[in-house]
Parts: C-alpha cells; sequence; structure tokens
C-alpha cells in the first residue's frame, strides 16, 4: 500500500494528491477570527467530531492534517494522536482505504498508553473492525480479544461496555458467527435501553435486524429495524440507511406497498442532506420494486439513469446491483441477450472486489438464461461455477458455524462454573450464619449455666467461643478462596486459548505446564493450615510468571528473601503472600 499522505520523524508532508488537503481547506469562517494555534487547534477538533456525528466527511481528512501539522508544530502530543485518529476515520469512512486507516489508527495507541482511554480503546476497536473489512481474520480477532478481555472488567452498564459489545458482535457478524453476535448484540441493546441510550440502542437494533437479513429470515429483520427507526429519527445517515434496508426486507417479503412507504421516508432524509449515494442506492432499490409491479419503463429509466452516474464513481457495489437489476428486467421483458450483457458485467465486478453473494446470484441467473436460450452447454458451465461456489461459502459457514458453537460451549462452560462456585459461596455463607446462630444459643446456655454453677464453666464456654471463632475464620479463609481462584482459573484459562488461537503453540505448552503446577501445587497446601514460606514462595513465583506470559512479559519483576526466611523453620498460613 502506498500512503499519500504519511508521518516521518514527526514531519507531516503535505504532498498534493487527491486525497490530501489542497489550499483551500472550506474552514469555517470562526476559524479564522482566531489566532492562537492551540484555539485554532481545539476548534477544529469540535469542527471534526461534529462533521463525523452528521456524517458531513467531505473536509475531515483536510482539516485533521491542518491539525496535525499545528500539533506537530507545537509538539503536543494529545493533540497529535486526536489527529491521527481522525486522519484514519476519514481514510476509513469517506475513502474506504482501510490498509490506510488502520496504518493511522495504531500511531494512535503510544500517544494513549493507558488501555482505558478513550483514544486508545477506539483505536483498537478501528482496527478490529477495518481488518474485519478486509477480510482478515486472525489480525480482526486479535483486537477483538483485547476488547474482550477490556470490557470484562468493565461494570455492566458501563456505556463503553455496551458500545464495544455492539462493535464485537458486528464483527463476529462479518465472519457469519451468527449466534455469538446475537448473544452481544442482545447485551448493548438491554445495556442501552437501561442507561437510556436511545441513539446507540437505536443503531444496535439496526445492526441486529441486518444481521437476521443475513440470515435471511425477513421477519425478524423487519421487526428490529423499525424499532430502530424510532430511536434513529434525528439521525440523518443511519435513520435513512435504516429505511432503506426495511425497503428492501419488505421487497424480499413481496410486500411493494410497505417497500414504497419506507424508500419514501429513506428519500426524505436523503434530499435533507444531499446524499448522493444513498440516492443512488435507493434508486437501485426503487427498480426493483419496479419490475416486480411490471412498471418496465420506469424501472428502465431509473436504471440506464444509474449505470451511466455510478459509472463514473468508485460506488462499485451498487453499480454491480445495477446491472444485475437490468439482467432482471431484461428476463422478465425476454431480451435475453441483453441479460446475459448485464449479468456479464455484474459478474466481472462482483469477481473483481470479491462480492460473493453477488457473484453467486449473477453465475444462478446466467446459468437459468442460457438453458432458456438453449445453450445447454454454456448453462452448464455456470451451474458447475455457481454449485462449487455456493459449496465454498457453505464450507465458510460450516466452519463459522463450528466456530460458534465452540464459543457458546465455552460460554456455557463459564457460566456453570460461575454458577457453581456462587452455589458454593452460598452454601458457606448458609454454615456461617447457622454457626453464629449456634454461637448466641451456646453462649446465652452458657451464661445461665455460668450463673449456677461458676468459675469452672465459664472456662468451658470461653474455649468453645475461641473455638468457634477459629472455625469462623477457616470458613472465611474458605469463602475468600473460593472468590479467588475462579477469577485466576478463568484469566489463565482464557490467556492459553488466546497462544491456541494464534497457534503459539510452545507458549500454550509452557503456560499449561506452568498453570498445572501452580494448580497442584495450591491443592497441597490448601490442605494445610501453615506451609513453610519457602513453599508459599515458590507458589508466588509461579503466579507472577503466568502474569508475565499473559501480558507478553510486559513487566520485569525481582525477588528478594532474607536467607534466615527461607533456610529456617518459619511457617505461614497457605497462599499468604499471593494476595
Amino acid at each position: 500500500m502506498i500512503f499519500s499522505l504519511f508521518i516521518t520523524c514527526g514531519f507531516f508532508t503535505n504532498a498534493q494528491t487527491a486525497d490530501t488537503p489542497d489550499n483551500n481547506y472550506s474552514l469555517p469562517p470562526e476559524y479564522f477570527s482566531l489566532k492562537a494555534d492551540k484555539d485554532k487547534m481545539l476548534f477544529l477538533v469540535k469542527a471534526i467530531g461534529d462533521s463525523l456525528d452528521e456524517g458531513q466527511l467531505k473536509h475531515i481528512l483536510d482539516w485533521s492534517v491542518l491539525g496535525l501539522q499545528m500539533a506537530e508544530k507545537n509538539n503536543i502530543d494529545t493533540l497529535k494522536g486526536i489527529f491521527l485518529f481522525d486522519i484514519g476515520k476519514a481514510y476509513a469512512y469517506e475513502y474506504s482505504k482501510y490498509d490506510s486507516a488502520i496504518f493511522y489508527y495504531k500511531q494512535v495507541i503510544p500517544y494513549f498508553p493507558d488501555k482505558m482511554r478513550k483514544y486508545n480503546v477506539f483505536s483498537v476497536r478501528e482496527i478490529m473492525d477495518r481488518y474485519a473489512d478486509l477480510g482478515n481474520k486472525d489480525s480482526s480477532f486479535v483486537y477483538l480479544d483485547k476488547l474482550k478481555a477490556l470490557i470484562d472488567t468493565m461494570p455492566d452498564l458501563s456505556p463503553k461496555r455496551i458500545s464495544l459489545s455492539q462493535n464485537i458482535a458486528t464483527v463476529y457478524q462479518n465472519f457469519g458467527m451468527y449466534k455469538t453476535a446475537i448473544r452481544y448484540f442482545q447485551v448493548a441493546i438491554n445495556g442501552q435501553r437501561q442507561i437510556k441510550n436511545f441513539r446507540g440502542l437505536g443503531l444496535a437494533l439496526a445492526n441486529l435486524g441486518e444481521l437476521y437479513s443475513e440470515m435471511e429470515d425477513n421477519e425478524k429483520a423487519i421487526f428490529y429495524s423499525k424499532e430502530a427507526l424510532e430511536y434513529l429519527a434525528n439521525v440523518n445517515m443511519p435513520y435513512m440507511q435504516t429505511a432503506g434496508n426495511i425497503a428492501d426486507y419488505y421487497i424480499n417479503t413481496k410486500q411493494y406497498d410497505s417497500a414504497l412507504l419506507y424508500l419514501k421516508k429513506s428519500n426524505e432524509v436523503v434530499e435533507k442532506i444531499s446524499d448522493f449515494e444513498t440516492k443512488l442506492a435507493n434508486r437501485n432499490i426503487l427498480s426493483k420494486i419496479y419490475i416486480a409491479q411490471k412498471k418496465y419503463v420506469q424501472a428502465k429509466d431509473i436504471l440506464d439513469s444509474n449505470i451511466e452516474t455510478l459509472s463514473k464513481t468508485d460506488n462499485i457495489w451498487n453499480l454491480c446491483k445495477a446491472f444485475l437489476n437490468y439482467a432482471s428486467l431484461d428476463t422478465a421483458l425476454h431480451q435475453f441477450d441483453n441479460a446475459i450483457k448485464h449479468l456479464d458485467k455484474g459478474l466481472a465486478i462482483s469477481k473483481k472486489n470479491g462480492f460473493q453473494l453477488l457473484t453467486v446470484s449473477a453465475l444462478q441467473n446466467l446459468a437459468a438464461i442460457y438453458s432458456k436460450t438453449g445453450d445447454y452447454k454454456s448453462a452448464l458451465e455456470y451451474q458447475m461455477e455457481f454449485m462449487n461456489l455456493k459449496d465454498s461459502i457453505a464450507s465458510t459457514k460450516s466452519k463459522a458455524d463450528l466456530n460458534d458453537l465452540e464459543i457458546s460451549y465455552k460460554t456455557v462452560q463459564k457460566e456453570q462454573q460461575i454458577e457453581i462456585l456462587k452455589k458454593e459461596n452460598d452454601i458457606a455463607t448458609i454454615k456461617l450464619q447457622n454457626n453464629k446462630r449456634s454461637v448466641f444459643f451456646y453462649l446465652a446456655g452458657f451464661l445461665m449455666i455460668l450463673g449456677i454453677t461458676g468459675i469452672i464453666f465459664f472456662q468451658r464456654s470461653k474455649r468453645n467461643k475461641i473455638q468457634t471463632q477459629k472455625v469462623k475464620a477457616e470458613l472465611e479463609t474458605q469463602v475468600l478462596r473460593c472468590q479467588m481462584n475462579p477469577h485466576f482459573i478463568f484469566n489463565s484459562l482464557n490467556s492459553i486459548e488466546n497462544f491456541i488461537m494464534q497457534n503459539d503453540k510452545r507458549q500454550a505448552s509452557d503456560y499449561l505446564n506452568k498453570f498445572s503446577r501452580l494448580v497442584r501445587s495450591i491443592l497441597e497446601s490448601s490442605r494445610n493450615e501453615v506451609v513453610p514460606v519457602a513453599k508459599d514462595m515458590e507458589i508466588l513465583k509461579l503466579y507472577v510468571e503466568l502474569e508475565q506470559l499473559r501480558f507478553s512479559n510486559k513487566f520485569n519483576y525481582h525477588t528478594h528473601v532474607d536467607p534466615n526466611l527461607l533456610q529456617g523453620d518459619y511457617r505461614v498460613p497457605s497462599l499468604l503472600l499471593q494476595p
């Protein structure tokens, strides 16, 4: 990938290309009244944020480059990171250059080393999403696992946790792991409802609607998308796209009047914000409705205009769909030669750009048309190609389903283990409460006896009280261990799983061996009230080594123990040093 725009040794190039800013930044007039660079940079940060919220992306790259140049000049690291992040957004959302976007997002992270900081978290999220856009599952899942580990440390109703759950769901959806995606979407939807973030709720519902459409469940797709519209009324781009999607879902169910109604809702916003690309996409949808209603002249006019316009843009997805729609019109008019021509053009675009679903549709229609024209040899060739591609897609889907089941199984296992540990904890709590009641009755009885029998029975009562407190302390220690051990075990198992997923067999084996030794040592030590200091130090050393492996040796440590402690017969309660 050749970048038209890059940073080297703190210097930002100002080369004039199609993607870099020209001398006219089209800045708001308020900008020019500001004198200090810092004020100008803060103005740009807000202006860029507002533009991103409104989907107005035209000047994002220009303004971000201008801001970064000033941040470099004034050596303000935080603003460097923010403007680098905005450049990544411009490449991702305005130019769809995902490699370039990833390049800039990765540069943001060193400026915000705290993993909980907004721009660190969002950069990791964007890198995960952009790798997913590129179809790079392994790289995408590396960053997905980082986010999953991060949200596990957040409160259930943390807005950041809810938002990231939705991003994780979208990535699982992108790779066909629908069950896992639905589970994360439901976490996001329930969370957004509880914190009353209605915009986020609308976006989550709209995404869930698209997922059900991919699963060919149009009824659920319509249900969730219509609910999403209620919360997106004041959010222009998601509203018009979701309304257009609903129109498409209704076409699949042959409810054309409803499709026209929601297409009209989408077009009202399109006209309001002058969104040219969505207008063309909606005209493609309208052509499908007209073909279904046998309004062939209107459909032809739309498709002729769309193909002419789209051919001059880089909107190849909608251009491909326009050719396929035109082939449907030709077929309805029995103009099979024209249908073949349009399908050939659509097939060439879909193959070149990896649009598998559109490729499948084009191949299937070509096989059907050649069969109708009596060219059975060509029909067979396209049918075979269609079947091979469909089998390949089915194989990919089977792998995704298997991954889905594996994640579901592990999740259920974890939930069951947590439930068992909670029950054990409840039992221990009940026993502790019963012991407290027993202590009360014993003390009352002993006091009565003390009043009658004197000093001898008083001493016995005192011994019983001490024994009871000892049992209570032991129970509390066991409860503490029940709370600590599961958390550590789950972290360790997740780390082992991560090494396996990355095919790092050596690290996985090393981690597993140390983990088993640690568990064995803990079990042996837990049988004794006290253990030698040296034994507890061995357990501590294993624990720290495991943490080093889990965090990829990102910290060093050194231990110093008085030799007299290790050589002498000094004992401590087991597992005292680790907490």
